[in-house]
């Protein structure tokens, strides 16, 4: 590559750089729809570990949020109380129920794939976070009641999504509800 080449690249590079930062303190939102993992996010930036070829953006449902082991569980995951739960790039599949969050729980699920025979996500009186996850449910996909608050980003939810009462579920957007 010659020298004038070199300095072009690096120029685009620097501008690309800058109209990300730009974007993201405009309020732009960094995707995951190629296929990468969200490392770390928080107000004003998220990084995404991009996965390897993913030039273009890929449609949603052919995002891979995590490249984990196959888990087969024969009880629910439960949580209760003041308590925070993080379910990380975990592949878990369910005989019955998979996960319970109750009481003050806090439940973050981020680029994993739960998969349950019964109900994958039972919340109640609990904060649930789900990004860039595959939630699948034979009898439903989530089941919110009392005062729970569902946030949900960059997800693929396969089953019924219930509410009752008080309990909220948010779409913070690029969610698909099958």
């Amino acid at each position: 590559m010659n020298p004038i080449s070199r300095r072009a690249l690096t120029v685009g590079a620097g501008l690309a750089l800058v109209w990300g930062v730009a974007g993201l303190a405009a309020g732009q939102s960094a995707a995951t729809g190629n296929g990468g993992r969200v490392l770390a996010k928080g107000p004003g930036y998220s990084i995404v570990a991009a996965s390897p070829g993913s030039g273009t953006q890929a449609s949603a449902g052919a995002t891979k949020v995590t490249d984990a082991p196959l888990e087969t569980l024969h009880q629910p995951i439960v949580c209760q109380g003041q308590r925070v739960l993080t379910i990380d790039n975990r592949d878990i599949r369910f005989d019955g129920n998979a996960i319970t969050a109750e009481d003050g729980c806090e439940l973050h699920i981020t680029n994993s794939r739960i998969s349950a025979a019964g109900i994958a996500i039972r919340a109640r009186n609990a904060s649930v976070h789900i990004e860039n996850s595959d939630i699948e449910g034979g009898k439903a996909s989530i089941d919110a009641t009392g005062a729970a608050q569902i946030y949900a980003e960059a997800s693929t939810f396969k089953g019924a999504a219930r509410r009752l009462g008080q309990a909220a579920i948010h779409d913070l957007g690029n969610n698909d509800w099958l």
